[in-house]
C-alpha cells in the first residue's frame, strides 16, 4: 500500500513539475516580442538621438504603432524618441517641452471619473505626441484618455470599454 502511494506521489510530482516548466516556457515566449521590440528601439534611439541611459520604454498603438524610448543623452538632457513601427523617420523631442507621466496621470485623476490607473504609455496620435492613460472607470469598464504631451489637455476620451 505504501509503495503504491509513493509511486502515485512520484507521478503527481512529475506531472506538476512538467506543468510548471511548460507554463514558464509559454510565459517566456509570449514576452519575447516585447523584449525584442524594446531591444531594437533602444539600439535605434542610441544611434539617432544619442540616448545613453534609458529610463522608460512604451509600446503605443492607436492609428499607428510607436515604440517610444525615454532617456538621457551624454549631456544629461532628457529626450524622448518616438519610433514608428513601419520604419518611417523617428521623432525626437526634449522631455522639458512637455508634461511628465505623473502630470498626465494627475490630469486624468482630477476629472474624478476613475478609480485606478492601469497603464500609461507615450506615443503619437494624429501627428501629435500624447500620453495614453488607461484607467478603471468609477461606473464600470475601462476608460482611455489621450493627454496632449505639450499642452497637458485631454484630446481624446473613450469611456466604459
Amino acid at each position: 500500500m505504501n509503495r503504491k502511494r509513493n509511486q502515485q506521489l512520484k507521478i503527481f510530482g512529475s506531472i506538476l513539475i512538467l506543468t510548471i516548466v511548460l507554463v514558464g516556457v509559454v510565459l517566456f515566449q509570449s514576452a519575447s516580442p516585447m523584449r525584442k521590440a524594446k531591444s531594437q528601439a533602444v539600439k535605434i534611439s542610441k544611434n539617432v538621438a544619442g540616448i545613453s541611459d534609458v529610463q522608460d520604454f512604451y509600446w503605443f498603438t492607436r492609428d499607428k504603432t510607436y515604440f517610444t524610448v525615454v532617456g538621457t543623452d551624454n549631456k544629461n538632457i532628457e529626450k524622448i524618441v518616438f519610433l514608428p513601427q513601419d520604419g518611417s523617420e523617428a521623432v525626437i523631442m526634449n522631455q522639458k517641452d512637455g508634461i511628465t507621466n505623473d502630470e498626465a496621470i494627475k490630469k486624468v485623476l482630477d476629472m474624478k471619473k476613475t478609480k485606478k490607473i492601469n497603464k500609461v504609455s507615450l506615443g503619437i496620435y494624429k501627428e501629435k505626441p500624447v500620453w495614453e492613460v488607461v484607467a478603471n472607470s468609477i461606473e464600470s469598464g475601462l476608460d482611455y484618455y489621450l493627454v496632449d504631451f505639450q499642452s497637458g489637455e485631454i484630446v481624446n476620451e473613450i469611456n466604459q470599454v
